[in-house]
């Protein structure tokens, strides 16, 4: 099949955020090219149960069909514009992403192998991760996020986290091809784009849509003090390209002293540190899918800071206040949702 790939998407980086104390467990940006810890294997990964490197393992072994030089395997991918304001970040990021092709030289399904080092887990800790396809509705890409608790080999991966969905059958008619509801998905799976955010307009009849990271997050708290290794296994048929960025596993204060929610019927939230002079982390939990709208004002009522989330899934969420840009003194951070609204204060020193 015959595709025109644009990959217009972009992010801002929560860097320096990863230097916050004990409760990062794991951070990858991709700000660098991860030559030193990052292993590419055409055989499965060794099946340690102790781990430090990651590993890139490209099973299926298919060539590149697209004509553009995309990378076949997990591998790191230089985006072509930095589009995206909608993410959580604060700060500068370079635009590396890693990414993987399902498009090759004939119909062929992925089958491509992102495997992070061993993580020791504590008692309430989550996973966070933004992903794009490169195209969508038409050839959008799926994948899904496993997790072990045994060793690094990819049979060990025997429980999925997360699915996201896959297109599975084209519209026959072009012109359509923006329609959500002309395509078949596989499911389960969340397919990215169907409510309407994060995506843009793309260049072609038949790719209507290019995709801009999203983020997403599991609880993991079913593997509470566990030693385990995650993975993101790419196993799409015949579609186009997927990405992701800003892979993390961060884990709730045992005792926060500040910042607990004034209003739990509404939503579970919190943040830290607190006081903060730098990045402040604001965690919240969504009872179910829901728009929000966060807000920081200062101790007269102004506001001065607001960002529109867009629609997020239900669970575990976090966003970077950057207190650095805001005066010393006392602030109310905001979650409105559709269900209500919650806050929270904020110290800045």
């Amino acid at each position: 099949m015959k595709k025109i790939f644009t990959l217009l998407s972009g992010f801002l980086l929560f860097a320096a955020f990863t230097s916050k104390g004990q409760d990062t467990l794991l951070y990858e940006g991709f700000q660098f090219v991860m030559t030193s810890y990052l292993t590419h294997v055409t055989s499965p990964p060794p099946g340690n149960t102790v781990d430090s490197l990651w590993y890139d393992y490209d099973a299926d072994q298919l060539a590149d069909g697209s004509g553009s030089s995309k990378p076949r395997e997990m591998d790191f991918w230089q985006i072509r514009a930095l589009a995206d304001t909608n993410l959580y970040d604060m700060h500068g990021d370079t635009n590396i992403v890693m990414a993987a092709s399902s498009w090759f030289g004939s119909p062929g399904q992925a089958d491509n192998w992102l495997i992070t080092k061993n993580i020791q887990l504590g008692a309430h800790d989550t996973l966070f991760w933004k992903s794009a396809p490169s195209e969508l509705p038409r050839y959008l890409d799926g994948y899904e996020v496993k997790i072990s608790t045994t060793t690094n080999d990819d049979i060990s991966f025997h429980t999925v986290l997360f699915t996201a969905a896959e297109m599975t059958a084209v519209s026959a008619v072009p012109h359509d091809s923006a329609i959500f509801a002309n395509h078949t998905f596989s499911s389960p799976g969340i397919v990215h784009g169907l409510d309407g955010h994060y995506i843009q307009s793309g260049v072609t009849a038949t790719s209507p849509y290019t995709g801009m990271l999203r983020p997403f997050s599991v609880p993991l708290d079913a593997y509470a003090n566990q030693n385990v290794f995650i993975a993101f296994h790419h196993n799409s048929y015949d579609d186009n390209l997927i990405t992701f960025d800003d892979i993390l596993i961060r884990g709730t204060p045992k005792n926060p002293v500040a910042g607990i929610s004034e209003n739990k019927a509404a939503i579970a939230l919190n943040i830290f540190p607190n006081p903060s002079n730098d990045n402040a982390q604001l965690n919240f939990e969504l009872a179910s899918e829901t728009a929000v709208i966060i807000s920081v004002s200062d101790i007269t009522g102004k506001s001065v800071y607001s960002e529109n989330k867009g629609t997020l899934t239900q669970g575990r969420h976090f966003a970077m206040i950057n207190s650095a840009s805001l005066s010393k003194g006392f602030y109310t951070v905001a979650v409105q949702t559709n269900n209500g609204r919650s806050t929270a204060k904020l110290i800045v020193e």
